[in-house]
């Protein structure tokens, strides 16, 4: 079974198309300059299907292969993509098939990029592969972590995030991680939660706490949003229980009253009571959530933006979606100064915002 490590450097070239270009590009020692200078921005990366069988075969399976695609559409090249923390004497004899079964599928030349972390495996992995047949030698290309760069300068990272997560995993050190955090604030709000943790995993207690005061106590992405609206922060925490508390208990006596008369009769009026009130709580924690929510990203806004209007006050007091809100939150509690503070609100309120 692949381990975590093996499948978090997976995701990240699933994720990112432009990953194996980027790393051709900033590897000089590959010595891959005639390739890089093929795969000119005119060609396009995609993902394609890492099921590499033959009729004639058992089953192969890459842990990733990239197309790159000319404007007509044709393949220029492909690129095999392995994650190896270990010695395999088994890859050792499929690799080369790899190779082969790629060149059949897609028409073009195919590389095979070794990404092994540990710079032991690295050496044992670029050892070349002799086939027996005269000429027919694979030298597989490798990068170990050593051989990442470190990206520290800011639009390369939100060009490239992946990469910029693949740095932060090679050299875990301040600049490196702050660099990314900042660069990733525009993904989607699941890719950034998933970038977060491998991020956050990856540091040192001693980063950790450096970072912590840029990124507001960051307690693993996966659930900061839901810990954070929970507990309200500093700001947010006591208004926004007290006000669902209120919300809560108004809306359950209202709810509770209502379904109560309805539904009645003789043998449901209980029932219905019963029925009423737990509507009525599940509504007021709902609201109640949500105000809190709210109240927590107003805090936020007013400690971050040093201009916050009172239209931009309104407006964000009016805002309903839940999804919207969170991203607000993370945004502004990643903010490293007022500027990117009213960036997030601005993608949170939309053209409305001043």
């Amino acid at each position: 079974m692949p381990s975590l490590s093996h499948e978090i450097l997976v995701e990240l070239f699933r994720n990112g198309k432009e990953l194996v270009r980027e790393l051709l590009r900033a590897c000089a020692h590959l010595e891959l300059a005639e390739v890089t200078a093929e795969l000119s921005a005119e060609v396009t990366a995609e993902i394609a299907s890492v099921d590499l069988s033959q009729t004639v075969s058992t089953e192969y399976r890459a842990d990733q292969v990239t197309l790159f695609r000319r404007p007509d559409r044709s393949v220029a090249r492909a690129c095999v993509v392995e994650i190896q923390l270990r010695p395999d004497a088994d890859k050792r004899r499929s690799w080369p098939e790899y190779i082969t079964a790629a060149r059949r599928r897609f028409g073009c030349p195919v590389l095979l990029l070794v990404v092994a972390p540990d710079p032991a495996v690295a050496r044992w992995a670029r050892q070349p592969i002799d086939t027996g047949h005269p000429g027919f030698t694979l030298a597989p290309l490798v990068i170990s972590y050593p051989d990442i760069p470190r990206v520290v300068e800011p639009s390369l990272a939100k060009h490239a995030p992946e990469l910029s997560v693949l740095s932060v995993l090679a050299h875990p050190e301040q600049d490196v991680a702050l660099t990314a955090v900042s660069a990733l604030r525009h993904l989607p709000p699941d890719q950034l939660k998933l970038y977060f943790d491998i991020i956050w995993q990856s540091l040192p207690d001693s980063v950790r706490r450096t970072l912590e005061t840029h990124m507001l106590h960051y307690e693993y992405q996966s659930d900061f949003a839901r810990r954070y609206l929970a507990q309200g922060r500093e700001e947010g925490r006591e208004a926004g229980r007290e006000e669902g508390r209120e919300a809560g208990r108004q809306e359950g006596r209202e709810a509770g009253r209502q379904e109560g008369r309805e539904a009645g009769r003789q043998e449901g009026r209980e029932a219905g009571r019963q029925e009423g009130r737990e509507a009525g709580r599940q509504e007021g924690r709902e609201a109640g959530r949500q105000e809190a929510q709210r109240s927590a990203a107003l805090a936020l806004a007013r400690r971050k933006v040093h201009d916050l209007s009172a239209k931009d006050e309104s407006l964000l007091a009016a805002l309903q979606d839940e999804a919207r809100l969170t991203a607000l939150i993370l945004g502004l509690g990643l903010a490293l100064d007022s500027h990117q503070a009213r960036l997030a609100l601005q993608q949170a309120l939309g053209p409305e915002a001043e």
